[in-house]
């Protein structure tokens, strides 16, 4: 405020100044004016004038005195920053409410979705053990298994194998697969000497008679030295056994039947390996596998003797337009789980006919040599749990347990001496005799 007036005071001054000076000119011609009036009236004799009147300088100040509305006091009504209202801001503290959210608290009740802890009716774990005993030979029995063996050196270096391949409309290829790759199969035969001899059947069971039993003498190790090309070619061209067989593939039936037909043809002393190769599953006339297995054995002296190898199809793609319950059909009907069964119980190597037939055939003539060298079991060992005697002196060191081919072989310096008796003992997984 005494800014205010300071301002005014000033705004004053150079006003009244103004209105003074022109009150003093006007004054001024206003004397002038007298002067010569009143020299004009003196020389015509008339009487002095008043010079009071002039004193009509009173209009001087008072009226720009009105200027003083530039007291733009109002405006001092700046004190509306009186902001405190928004002081209310307080109103917030209303946001306690929300701990109303206590409520669901309440949410404890669904703790009484404890009762569901009765669905832990621990009934249920007995059955797990009974099923883990079972599990461990499923429909088969756990039997102790004795193999016995008599060191042969002369005699160990022979092999028969027999080779039954699948004549059926679809089996074209895999022929051809087998002729092409057949040196990769038999090179090992051939560089380590091996006294082999090879037969071929089919899965049609009416093909047996017609087998011509001049060319098994075309097939052996002696004609391999004799002349090694036309022993290949004869194998690659005999292994076509064409694609107009029977439509009901029996792998296991046909076996047995060519070994009983031609039962001359094997060597006692020798190992018996049959290949199957399909790419269908079996349909022979017995559905227990173990059957054909036993009559197998039984033709060789030491049952171990007998091997089972498979080339054939382990699995099955579902196709799109296929239900489940079809699927399951296909696979059971059409994958090679009855040969895979047989060599599983010999102790055989399993590939898949859709693989490549060089790795297959390299692998399976690597693994049939190796057997000439080992003594091969009769059954699996569950964990691979074997005692080894030789001449009733158990054995803690000096041989070894091959899984793949499920047999045992000495180190060198451990080797039995001819005539020895070598005895494994072992825990596995046989079948029933009521099966």
């Amino acid at each position: 405020m005494i800014t205010l007036l300071i301002i005014l005071q000033k705004i004053r001054r150079p006003l009244l100044n103004s209105v003074l000076l022109t009150s003093a000119l006007l004054i001024t011609s206003c004397n002038q004016q007298e002067f010569y009036e009143k020299e004009f009236l003196e020389a015509a004799s008339a009487p002095t004038p008043e010079v009071t009147p002039p004193v009509v300088t009173t209009p001087e100040v008072t009226p720009p005195v009105v200027v003083t509305p530039p007291v733009v006091t109002p405006p001092v009504v700046v004190n509306p920053p009186v902001v405190t209202p928004p002081v209310v801001v307080t109103p917030p503290v209303v946001v306690t409410p929300p701990v109303v959210v206590t409520p669901p608290v309440v949410v404890t009740p669904p703790v009484v979705v404890t009762p569901p802890v009765v669905v832990t009716p621990p009934v249920v774990t007995p059955p797990i053990e009974e099923e883990e005993e079972v599990s461990i030979c499923g429909e088969l029995k756990l039997d102790d298994v004795s193999d016995s063996f008599t060191q042969n050196i002369a005699e160990k270096a022979k092999v028969d194998i027999l080779w039954v391949v699948d004549d059926s409309g679809s089996m074209g290829n895999e022929q051809e697969a087998l002729a092409r790759n057949f040196d990769v199969f038999i090179k090992d035969f051939i560089n380590k000497d091996i006294d082999f001899k090879m037969a071929i059947t089919t899965t049609d069971k009416n093909y047996i008679g017609k087998i011509n039993v001049d060319n098994f003498t075309k097939l052996t190790s002696q004609a391999a030295k004799d002349n090694k090309d036309a022993f290949t070619a004869d194998f690659k061209n005999l292994i076509k056994v064409g694609t107009k067989g029977s439509g009901r593939e029996m792998g296991l039936h046909t076996s047995t039947q060519f070994l009983s037909q031609f039962s001359d043809w094997m060597r006692a002393e020798a190992y018996l390996v049959v290949v199957y190769i399909s790419d269908e599953e079996d349909q022979s006339y017995e559905s227990n596998v173990t059957k054909y297995l036993t009559e197998l054995q039984e033709k060789k002296a030491e049952a171990s003797k007998f091997k089972a190898y498979s080339i054939v199809r382990k699995s099955l793609a579902k196709r799109s337009h296929w239900s489940d319950e079809q699927y399951n059909k296909y696979v059971k009907g059409y994958v090679g789980g009855r040969y895979i069964e047989m060599s599983e119980a010999t102790g055989g190597p399993v590939a898949d006919i859709n693989n490549d037939f060089h790795t297959i055939l390299s692998n399976f003539g690597e693994s049939i040599v190796n057997l000439v060298d080992s003594f091969a079991l009769t059954q699996k060992p569950i964990n691979n749990n074997i005692i080894v005697s030789v001449s009733e002196t158990e054995m803690t060191t000096g041989y070894v347990f091959s899984e793949e081919q499920n047999s045992i072989s000495f180190q060198e310096g451990f080797v039995p001496q001819e005539g020895e008796t070598v005895e494994a003992k072992y825990q596995a997984c046989v079948a029933n005799e009521e099966q």
